[in-house]
């Protein structure tokens, strides 16, 4: 009877000793918090976390965002040969506009010559964009003449001057049309076009008249003034 009893306390003992839980945590008393490694940088592990060895901003990776100032400028930009940063956008940038290589505002000097009258007066363009209006006042010797219409801007952001196509209405002697072309210098500080020229073709009551347009910017005005005064 004593055996039995002897053996139902040895597995009494053993199955409260099974399911008493083991703390995984502790470590060995002989191992200190050095010696353990915490880092989980191993890159091939599952689970690990891998170590970032180069934390540098990265400014020419694809999809990385550019900011841009108000003249076309990249912000905090630093190009080789450009310390200043000063870096205009390429000229095919989809933020690019013609308004950033051409003027807007166009006055020119014209006359007006046919068979019936001779005229001349002025004639303003204001072309922002790609499409603008035109339009012009002449004083002849019989009539006065006025045309009003749209313009157009046949040049892109890679050509090196600016190319105008123009045509309307003209009244004077009768009711007719006009039509031209002008060519005219790249942007200016001021975007007025000091520099253009402009040839034309003009119908009035079944009448032919050669329209031809000039401005020139001050110097050119003013060293003109003074070979017409010596001479």
């Amino acid at each position: 009877m004593k055996k039995y009893l002897f053996l139902l306390m040895i597995l009494a003992s053993c199955t409260v000793m099974a399911q008493t839980p083991v703390d995984t945590t502790r470590t060995r008393p002989d191992v200190t918090a050095d010696d353990i490694d915490t880092s989980d940088t191993e890159e091939n592990v599952i689970g690990g976390r891998v170590q970032r060895t180069n934390i540098q901003k990265e400014s020419n990776v694809l999809g990385a965002p550019v900011y841009y100032n108000p003249d076309g400028s990249v912000r905090d930009g630093n190009h080789r040969g450009n310390p200043r940063g000063e870096y205009i956008r390429p000229k095919h940038h989809y933020k690019n506009t013609l308004s950033n290589y051409f003027n807007a505002y166009f006055c020119e000097a014209e006359v007006m010559v046919g068979d019936k009258d001779q005229a001349i007066g002025l004639n303003f363009t204001w072309l922002p964009e790609r499409w603008g209006l035109y339009g012009s006042m002449l004083t002849g010797f019989r009539h006065n003449y006025f045309s009003l219409g749209p313009a157009l801007r046949i040049s892109d952001t890679e050509d090196w001057c600016d190319w105008h196509l123009y045509g309307g209405f003209m009244f004077g002697d009768g009711i007719g049309g006009e039509c031209g072309l002008r060519i005219a210098s790249d942007k200016t500080r001021s975007n007025f076009g000091w520099c253009s020229g402009s040839m034309g073709v003009a119908v009035m009551d079944g009448r032919g008249y050669l329209t031809l347009g000039l401005s020139l910017d001050l110097t050119a005005i003013t060293a003109l003034g003074l070979l017409l005064l010596l001479y």
